[in-house]
């Protein structure tokens, strides 16, 4: 055989290879999920007309009422204002049952069409973080306003968390006026300490009145939403499934005091400093959750093509996928531990070198992370023995929620009949929620809000000029009201 021929038969093998590789990718590329059906709704809950005034009113009012923590949540032997509110313009009106806990948790009972049904918990929480003085001059309407301006209600707790407290009841005032009830039973949860860490809210739910749960069919939280900002051209209903573990460390150096004229290479701010400086630019280990496998399959269904193959082909694809997501600090987040310093403290007069500092380390672990093992990596980057370590905060880590099975199911089903033109997605929330209260006591539980969000809404949650616009407040309420009717 000539060399030309050798030369075109290794060649003919190669472009068969090839040939081969790119149909394998489009085969694997083409297999896609077969999509959820959607639920049938009573049509009077597919066709009502939501009252915006009194929504908005009632919104508006809630944010009046300053309900900021930290400080904590006082013990009162009455109701506080915020609560108060709520009875007054809804619970007692519609003579629904309802229940004042410890003076500051309020649950309400809606009876259901099926009372054989285990019921449906929509957990809320109607504190808020505050606002420093310094900020607010630059709110563009007062953060406790409540001013409804340019298609928006501006406040604090607009979107985080008051609005879903009051587009959660304002459906069921929509489905009273319908004639209508709940398929199952509702429970409304509304606590008053979620920005402090909710421990004497949902975990004292949990830990010392879990009888006012029933034994739920779901637990539905904050967490996530309806997102336009992930994929360009893609509406996500991220549904999260799990969140990452809270642990905030505290890191101190102790040394010899002394005057700033003359000063020591190794004294503690010093040291702490070189240790937070290599700590600053350390990357914990890429790690994809499952959750985020299911994510990104059931992103690509949806997707042309061309974008289509490298998601649905992973095992060829990996390196340049997970290299995309970590160049990107909220996609980072789902897919490794990350940290943060967040405050510093030490000294007492400028010319004069302190004897001890002390810095705030805040860690957000993926679900699974060891704990112990994630503090030796943190101590094998700092390398300084004189930096002593120590955890001032733990809140354990939170099992992830199935996507399999009825209760996902059936949320599927009922978030595409709501949102016919989302994609319904799977998610680990890299934030800390209420929800793990009762995810680690084994009970099920999803983290949605059915708010229509990009990056401009999100960065204001906690930041200057929260608000919520009131196209989500009725799609809230028409959600909400969709959502009891059918889940």
């Amino acid at each position: 055989m000539t060399r030309r021929k050798k030369l075109l038969r290794a060649l003919g093998v190669v472009v068969a290879l090839a040939a081969a590789l790119v149909a394998v990718l489009i085969v694997r590329a083409g297999d896609r999920r077969t999509p959820p059906r959607p639920l049938d709704v009573p049509a009077p809950v597919a066709e009502f007309e939501v009252d915006m005034d009194y929504a908005l009113r009632a919104l508006s009012d809630f944010i009046r009422i300053d309900t900021s923590t930290p400080p904590g949540v006082p013990r009162d032997p009455s109701p506080p204002a915020a609560l108060t509110h709520l009875l007054d313009r809804y619970v007692v009106p519609m003579g629904l049952p309802y229940e004042v806990i410890e003076d500051r948790m309020l649950v309400v009972t809606v009876a259901g069409e099926d009372p054989g049904l285990a019921p449906l918990v929509l957990l809320s929480h109607y504190d808020v973080v505050p606002v420093a003085e310094d900020e607010v001059d630059d709110w563009t309407h007062p953060p406790f306003g409540g001013v409804v301006a340019d298609g928006y209600l501006w406040g604090r707790g607009a979107m985080d968390n008051k609005g879903s407290t009051i587009c959660q009841l304002e459906a069921i005032r929509a489905l009273r006026g319908l004639g209508r009830r709940p398929r199952r039973e509702v429970r409304l949860v509304i606590v008053p300490d979620e920005e402090i860490g909710g421990v004497e809210g949902s975990g004292a739910i949990v830990s010392r009145h879990r009888e006012v749960l029933g034994d739920p069919f779901l637990v539905l939280d904050e967490g996530s939403a309806l997102l336009t900002h992930v994929f360009p051209g893609l509406l996500l209903a991220g549904v999260a499934v799990g969140e990452k573990r809270f642990v905030t460390l505290e890191l101190s150096v102790t040394g010899v005091p002394g005057h700033s004229s003359m000063p020591r290479r190794d004294a503690a701010p010093n040291v702490l400093s070189r240790a937070l400086g290599r700590l600053a630019d350390y990357q914990g280990p890429i790690r994809v959750l499952p959750t985020t496998e299911a994510f990104l399959d059931r992103v690509a269904d949806h997707l042309p093509l061309a974008r289509r193959i490298p998601l649905k082909n992973r095992w060829l694809f990996e390196g340049a996928i997970v290299n995309q997501l970590a160049s990107r600090p909220g996609p980072n987040a789902t897919i490794r531990d990350t940290l943060a310093i967040t405050i510093f403290d030490g000294g007492v007069k400028d010319n004069v070198i302190p004897a001890e500092v002390k810095a705030t380390v805040n860690m957000r672990l993926l679900p699974g992370s060891d704990l112990d093992e994630v503090l030796r990596r943190i101590e094998g980057v700092i390398a300084e023995p004189r930096v002593q370590i120590e955890v001032v905060t733990d809140w354990g880590d939170t099992p992830v929620q199935p996507t399999t099975g009825e209760r996902w199911d059936r949320f599927e089903s009922a978030l595409v009949t709501i949102f016919p033109d989302a994609v319904v997605v799977p998610l680990v929330t890299p934030g800390t929620t209420d929800a793990r209260y009762f995810a680690q006591a084994d009970i099920p539980t999803f983290r949605f809000l059915p708010f229509t969000v990009d990056d401009d809404e999100l960065s204001r949650v906690h930041g200057i000029d929260e608000r919520i616009s009131v196209d989500n407040v009725r799609q809230g309420v028409r959600a909400y009201a969709m959502m009891m009717s059918i889940l």
